[in-house]
């Protein structure tokens, strides 16, 4: 697995400020499926997550501004920021989650039991039937991560993202395993905001 920056030494002349947010409201997480890379757009409630995101953002200066480059995501991103230029990133989609998409979670138990017993249980073993396999996902949220960190030198930069990748972040960020997975809470329209002092 890549090197992951946030934590080491090479940090010291990277980016300031780190702000992390969740893509909006979409008819799938209202009623609890599956989406991974899936292009499934906002919902309405969606929509309106994001406009507030502005407010919250407005007095803080970013440099620059990604997005997966998935509907919802970026959707979100042009509504918080619509006079921004947004940098798509294949790399920050949510992991694929083969079969499990479009089933809701009661479903994917019903259907793949034990599959989806490891997912919940741990979810580092999973791999998901024609999905991504976890430690996969997580090797490609680092590279992305890193390259953008290493493009950014000192610089504020937001990531319009999923849940998932920034789960994956800010544990590799806190140095935490990613066995804590699950113990990171990332609501819709979520924002995470770290700052980076001497590394």
């Amino acid at each position: 697995m890549a090197e992951f920056i946030p934590g080491s030494k090479a940090t010291r002349d990277l980016m300031k400020k780190l702000i992390l947010i969740r893509h909006g409201e979409t008819a799938y997480t209202l009623k609890r499926k599956y989406c991974g890379h899936e292009n499934i757009a906002l919902n309405a409630t969606g929509m309106e997550q994001a406009k507030c995101l502005r407010p919250k953002l407005k007095d803080i200066k970013i440099d620059t501004i990604y997005s997966s480059d998935l509907k919802r995501a970026f959707q979100t991103a042009k509504i918080a920021f619509p006079k921004r230029a947004i940098l798509k990133k294949k790399g920050l989609r949510e992991i694929n989650f083969g079969r499990f998409s479009g089933l809701t979670f009661e479903e994917a138990d019903k259907l793949y039991p034990k599959f989806y017993g490891t997912w919940l249980n741990n979810p580092i073993k999973a791999k998901i039937p024609n999905g991504e396999n976890f430690s996969d996902f997580a090797e490609r949220i680092e590279r992305c991560f890193n390259a953008i960190s290493r493009q950014n030198s000192k610089k504020t930069v937001a990531l319009f993202t999923h849940g998932g990748p920034i789960r994956i972040i800010i544990l590799k960020i806190l140095q935490k395993g990613l066995d804590k997975f699950w113990d990171i809470e990332v609501g819709t329209g979520d924002i995470n905001i770290m700052d980076f002092k001497n590394g």
